[in-house]
């Protein structure tokens, strides 16, 4: 692991304790009084966790499709197209997220691809 890595990893993980006090905070606020069963303690971090699923989702497809060049060459054949990004809403395996991913269309062929990253 490299150094960048370590901090972020560091970072992360306060954030984490720190979501997770707030996260415990909130679900007292809606328990109320009362000593909570332990499946409603893990049901709502277990949604809160799938809360933070679907953020990193959306933002890391946002990110991969920012360091997409603009241009690409159509895979069959060869012209260089325009690389438009587009969003759309999925569901994952922790519920709706909106995506973001790129779309190129070659004017020659006259299809659509989807571009790696």
């Amino acid at each position: 692991m490299d150094a960048k890595q370590a901090v972020l990893e560091k970072k992360l993980a306060e954030i984490l304790r720190h979501a997770s006090e707030v996260g415990a905070q909130i679900q007292a606020v809606e328990q109320g009084p009362g000593t909570p069963h332990y499946d409603q303690i893990e049901s709502h971090a277990h949604g809160v966790g799938q809360q933070l699923s679907r953020l990193m989702q959306h933002t890391r497809t946002a990110d991969v499709t920012a360091e997409h060049p603009p241009w690409i060459e159509c895979p069959e054949c060869k012209k260089t197209g325009r690389v438009k990004t587009k969003t759309r809403q999925v569901i994952s395996e922790d519920g709706p997220v909106e995506l973001t991913e790129n779309v190129a269309r070659c004017s020659s062929c006259r299809r659509d691809f989807f571009p790696s990253a």
